[in-house]
């Protein structure tokens, strides 16, 4: 989609680092973005998709924590299980690295057309994930500086002619990019005071008692 790829490119400028990874549809041609990191791959579960390489995005052959941009095109959308698809993107990206994910929106009139069932194939039997659900995923996964733009492709073409309707594209856009930063976790450690904290040794033993006489 047109209108993905525009705003794909717009977030580019917003990234830093050494390595970008691009997964899932489009993979290669998003791969080509003009990007301040120079060293991009282009990573996709099917040869026919036109991949630098064919992976698993369940099972990233990436180390941890060595990418500083990772871009899922439509992943989440196709997985039995995105949580899994999630947990791998928050392993491999960098403390600082960004993370950005194009979805499918089910409050809009695609959503609507596949919770009735008129229409078969790709990209009805996708899964549709809502934003606000990303979000709290992401949050459990230590992501926040969200940023979320509506992509406007997939609105009826009628839209284009009368402008009044122009009003319900944005919450009902068929299609979004989801952005989000990997904070800083960091251990603080500490320091015991072993001075102020002598413990004495007890052995559980009972000590003597002197038993009083009846005769005193």
């Amino acid at each position: 989609m047109v209108q993905e790829q525009q705003q794909l490119n717009s977030l580019m400028p917003k990234a830093f680092g050494h390595y970008s990874v691009y997964l899932g549809l489009n993979a290669k041609l998003s791969a080509s973005l003009t990007s301040p990191i120079k060293n991009a791959i282009a990573l996709t579960s099917h040869r026919h998709l036109g991949g630098h390489a064919v992976m698993d995005p369940h099972q990233l052959p990436l180390a941890t924590e060595t990418i500083d941009l990772l871009v899922l095109q439509h992943v989440l959308d196709m997985s039995d299980n995105p949580h899994q698809i999630l947990r791998e993107a928050a392993r491999v990206i960098n403390s600082g690295g960004r993370l950005v994910i194009t979805g499918l929106n089910p409050y809009s009139f695609w959503g609507l057309w596949r919770r009735l069932r008129l229409k078969r194939g790709v990209p009805w039997r996708a899964n549709f994930l809502a934003q606000h659900r990303l979000k709290d995923w992401l949050t459990l996964l230590s992501f926040g500086d969200f940023d979320i733009k509506p992509v406007y492709d997939c609105s009826p073409a009628k839209w284009k002619t009368r402008p009044w309707l122009s009003c319900l594209a944005i919450p009902l856009g068929a299609g979004y990019v989801l952005s989000a930063v990997k904070q800083e976790t960091r251990v603080h450690l500490l320091k015991a005071n072993w001075r102020n904290r002598v413990v004495n040794p007890s052995f559980g033993l009972a000590g003597a008692t002197r038993q009083t006489s009846q005769k005193e």
